[in-house]
């Protein structure tokens, strides 16, 4: 019955667009995005069928992994060959499209559609440049979601996940002496930093802003050694397999009860959807630790300068469809993700939703690495995290003097 409401939704939204195209006139759309696990791929195909149903032809180009998707889209535009959209999870990556000319603004679309009312400011902030809207929001994530495993916590006589990281620790100890491996940490580049900033949240949101602006000051904090000493300790508690795993791996450690805990963002929930679990029941969900701040980002289509006529008007009716009330209740519900607009109705949050979004309420948001760290440096103070991680001979001062030394060189 859920299916066959959220069909109907989709149906009606896209009966308005098809005046727009007919079957005869498909608007095609060529999109890059890296959506390829199970839970991901089911995804982007609500938007793919929102979109056909509209008049559209949309022509999927997946690229597994998010640098090598970006990439890819690098390489065409720089050739004079554009896909027709991308999908970017750093607002960052359009500063360099927007001053080169690569990127179609999209205030028509914003206007009609009336992002501006139903949209948050700070989303809308985001993707503005110079007064102009260059990127369609597809969702609003929250990236710090701590993930527990029922099956893991049961072997060593614990119900409930950790409130703090006292208790996380404790837990540990115990989770190491039966066997289990008590963190389940990813391995590529922009999970290490996604990691240490949801520890820095758990301490400070200031420290938190201060690291992702590369404020040089925050070294000086306490806060800010306390959360390294946390990331250097959990380093103990994980796993030789971490270096290369993507998140979705780690996930299914948490689901099997393989590992105990995971910080990640609510995408995992789309993951253990698709393994046929119920999210706040067969893993359990809450935000960060010691009472942190959600942590806040999303996902955007932002769509290369093109000047075949055919072409832009796929691009204005694919930012259309992605935007509207409809397809943002169906994606969302699907993804696990937030929408991104605040007029959706019939939204029914699940329990890890509402446990973040009753955080929120109580204890405030900060924004996630991509709104605040350019690609470039989020990459390079990255690559320092990941580096320590697996020198596990490095100390906390010894991280503390190379991020030091990246944000010297990043300035």
């Amino acid at each position: 019955m859920r299916t066959l409401i959220l069909a109907q939704l989709l149906l009606c939204s896209s009966g308005l667009l098809m005046s727009q195209a007919s079957a005869q006139d498909l608007k095609r759309a060529d999109v890059i995005h890296w959506w390829t696990s199970a839970s991901e791929a089911k995804s982007i195909k609500v938007i793919a069928d929102a979109f056909k149903a509209a008049g559209g032809e949309w022509v999927d180009a997946a690229v597994a992994g998010t640098d090598a998707a970006k990439a890819a889209a690098a390489t065409r535009i720089q050739a004079g060959d554009p896909p027709a959209a991308v999908v970017y999870n750093s607002v960052k990556d359009i500063d360099d499209l927007v001053a080169n000319g690569q990127i179609t603004n999209l205030d028509d679309v914003a206007a009609s559609g009336k992002w501006k009312a139903n949209m948050p400011a700070a989303i809308l902030s985001a993707i503005t440049r110079d007064g102009h809207i260059y990127g369609a929001p597809i969702n609003l994530g929250v990236n710090n979601y701590l993930w527990s495993s029922p099956i893991a916590l049961a072997k060593i006589g614990v119900t409930e996940p950790p409130k703090t990281w006292d208790e996380f620790f404790a837990a540990g100890d115990k989770l190491k002496q039966a066997g289990i491996i008590p963190f389940a940490q990813s391995g590529m580049w922009y999970w290490y930093l996604m990691t240490f900033g949801n520890v820095l949240a758990t301490q400070s949101a200031d420290a938190y802003t201060k690291f992702h602006m590369m404020d040089p000051t925050v070294f000086d904090m306490p806060q800010f050694r306390k959360a390294v000493e946390i990331f250097a300790r959990l380093r103990d508690y994980s796993d030789p397999g971490v270096s290369g795993r993507e998140w979705n791996a780690s996930n299914s450690m948490i689901i099997r009860g393989e590992a105990a805990f995971q910080l990640m963002g609510d995408w995992a929930k789309g993951e253990i959807l698709a393994a046929g679990k119920v999210p706040g029941k067969d893993v359990l969900c809450t935000v960060g630790l010691d009472n942190s701040p959600v942590s806040i980002s999303g996902d955007v289509f932002a769509f290369p300068a093109n000047t075949n006529a055919d072409t832009v008007a796929a691009q204005k009716l694919l930012a259309e469809v992605v935007t509207t009330p409809a397809v943002q209740l169906a994606y969302s519900e699907t993804k696990g993700s937030l929408p991104v607009r605040t007029d959706v109705e019939g939204a029914k949050f699940d329990t890890c939703a509402q446990i973040a979004l009753d955080q929120e309420a109580a204890h405030s948001s900060v924004p996630g690495y991509p709104v605040l760290l350019s690609p470039d440096a989020a990459g390079s103070i990255a690559d320092v995290l990941g580096n320590f991680w697996v020198d596990t001979s490095a100390s906390g001062d010894d991280l503390i003097g190379q991020l030091q030394d990246a944000f010297s060189s990043l300035r």
